[in-house]
């Protein structure tokens, strides 16, 4: 007999732990008081959501601490599945895609043989099912079309679930002010951030933020391994345009995402590499996510509750 998997585990394949985006900002604003969170103009009652998790602990889905309520993290880990399930659905339905019923009537038999599942109630077996489908459902995501990344990529390089970036770090919001007037009068970019990055690597590789031999590199790598605020300027970068001055911990950037003609072939052998992870969170990079205060801020370039 198989074990009834937790809710917070079941989406581990697309439950990123840094996914989607807001483009334009650090943050969302949040929700109204009366809805857990918000999707795109969609929202999810706070009611159903603290119903949800008292059901969850009842029916032992979710561990508890000595006062029986289950962890903050927990909590949010769930939240910030419904969230990306939500997002999810959007996804299908914008781009003209269905699920296969063939796989939910699979999933619904293999359940009903466990006497653990088949004990949850009805709306508990459902939102389990609905999500392990839509784990099975994005690993046949496709990778998208020439056609398709170049529109995206022009739009808004984050929609592709890719980034292309370089990058030239100051000491001084003066010194990036100075340096982003000499690129709008024709100055290469690399070449610029060759004399004065104060990145020592900038030395050699003018700046790109480049992964082993690909210019390009996927959103959720950028996510989970680089400073929050300069994700901000990254996820807002467009195509070909210098951004900034972004202040971090490290000084003042100026951003780059590279013009589509210069990385579009390395853009598309990354973009098909796992397409059941870019794609959705190159959608996630243009959809409005708030969150109920109680639980904190939708940080969208980090693509995380904080």
């Amino acid at each position: 007999m198989t074990k009834t998997p937790r809710l917070y585990r079941v989406l581990a394949a697309i439950t990123v732990s840094a996914l989607a985006l807001s483009a334009c900002g650090s943050s969302s604003p949040v929700a109204s008081p009366n809805d857990a969170f918000v999707v795109n103009g969609t929202s999810y009652s706070l009611d159903t959501f603290e119903t949800l998790i008292a059901d969850l602990v009842a029916n032992q889905q979710l561990e508890v601490s000595a006062n029986n309520l289950p962890s903050k993290e927990d909590t949010i880990s769930v939240l910030r599945t419904l969230i990306r399930y939500e997002a999810y659905k959007q996804y299908l339905k914008d781009n003209n895609l269905k699920e296969d019923q063939t796989d939910r009537s699979k999933m619904e038999a293999e359940a009903a043989v466990d006497e653990s599942f088949s004990a949850l109630p009805d709306y508990l077996q459902e939102l389990l099912i609905n999500l392990s489908l839509a784990q099975v459902t994005m690993g046949k995501f496709k990778a998208f079309t020439a056609a398709e990344l170049k529109t995206l990529y022009n739009e808004a390089p984050a929609s592709t679930g890719v980034l292309c970036l370089s990058h030239i770090l100051l000491e001084t919001e003066e010194d990036a002010k100075a340096v982003l007037k000499e690129l709008s009068n024709g100055a290469k970019f690399a070449d610029v951030a060759k004399k004065k990055s104060i990145e020592p690597a900038a030395k050699e590789s003018g700046g790109s933020l480049q992964s082993d031999e690909e210019r390009c590199t996927d959103l959720t790598f950028f996510q989970q391994q680089f400073d929050s605020d300069f994700m901000v300027g990254a996820v807002a970068a467009k195509a070909g345009v210098p951004t900034g001055p972004v202040k971090t911990q490290f000084g003042y950037h100026i951003i780059l995402s590279q013009p589509y003609d210069l990385i579009k072939d390395s853009l598309a052998r990354v973009s098909a590499v796992k397409p059941s992870v870019s794609n959705l969170a190159g959608y996630m990079a243009t959809v409005d996510i708030s969150v109920n205060s109680t639980y904190g801020v939708w940080n969208g370039a980090m693509a995380t509750i904080s």
